[in-house]
């Protein structure tokens, strides 16, 4: 259960955009909900002995721009929101923020470039995610949607898995966003065409291997869906052959996927896919929010 939530900000509306999915989840789990922005300006006065004349300034508008958004994101009170202001370094920053506070989701946009840091969320949401230890939700900015827009919820998310216990790592993540929201899941392996053609004797693809290959899959994925179903969780499965990255956006687009589940590495098993490289491409060409997890190494 996500209880403590983290929103990073830059001062852009791109990096807002967050903030409606992190309030509705904030709302449906009783979570405390962390805005936070880094202030820029103390690390690059800090061989001064006295404050820069413009820091205390920019400091009180940054304060007065994360009250606002308070205000704005819970009007009724309904959802605890802390806003803090933090000092460079970036991510160091936001890190011990997250570690400090017990933080079990950060929600934030995958870009965005503003006023107040001039930070880039995409740099800083790839190195965000390789070092928490909690998962990370990325949003697209998209057109401003309000949380009554997105009321909702996920109603269908994609978890592709590579064979591997690391990519597993992501189930316990995305059921517990799920249970927010009654979502139904998908679990998906796709085996690398280059990959799969290596048990052939000639270069010709054969039937005979895909079959082969598929049906490891597919047990595999029975195997993962048969408990969780036991659990009361509405998981299906679906097995492909074929480039990772472009089947799992493909089948995102064609099956009314608005949310994707994935460790951000790990490779093994059947299809021996680098969820790092695959991650980084979904992220890129998704238009739904990707919901991205470090797996610990055992």
């Amino acid at each position: 259960m996500y209880r403590s939530i983290l929103v990073p900000l830059d001062g852009s509306p791109f990096a807002e955009h967050a903030l409606p999915l992190a309030a509705s989840i904030a709302r449906r789990g009783s979570a405390i909900l962390h805005l936070v922005h880094v202030h820029g300006l103390a690390s690059a006065h800090a061989v001064d002995l006295m404050p820069h004349p413009d820091d205390a300034e920019q400091r009180a508008s940054a304060l007065a721009y994360l009250d606002e958004l308070a205000l704005r994101v819970s009007g009724d009170g309904a959802i605890p929101i802390s806003t803090v202001l933090l000092d460079a370094p970036l991510v160091h920053a936001l890190h011990s923020y997250a570690a400090t506070h017990a933080v079990d989701l950060t929600v934030m946009t995958t870009h965005g470039r503003g006023a107040l840091s001039r930070l880039w969320l995409g740099s800083v949401a790839d190195r965000l995610i390789r070092q928490s230890a909690a998962p990370v939700l990325v949003v697209h900015p998209q057109t401003v949607a309000t949380e009554e827009q997105i009321a909702p919820g996920f109603k269908h998310m994609l978890i592709p898995l590579d064979g591997s216990a690391l990519a597993e790592q992501i189930l316990p993540h995305a059921l517990a966003l799920g249970s927010l929201m009654q979502t139904d899941y998908t679990l998906l392996q796709v085996a690398e065409l280059a990959l799969a053609s290596t048990e052939l004797y000639g270069s010709e693809f054969d039937r005979s291997v895909q079959e082969r290959v598929c049906g490891r899959a597919q047990h595999y994925l029975d195997h993962l869906a048969e408990p969780l179903c036991s659990e009361g969780f509405n998981v299906r499965t679906e097995v492909a052959i074929g480039w990772p990255a472009q089947h799992i956006l493909d089948y995102a687009r064609g099956h009314g996927v608005d949310a994707i589940a994935l460790a951000t590495h790990g490779h093994g098993g059947l299809a021996r896919l680098l969820l790092g490289s695959v991650s980084d491409k979904v992220i890129r060409g998704a238009s739904v929010p990707v919901l991205l997890y470090r797996p610990r190494e055992s």
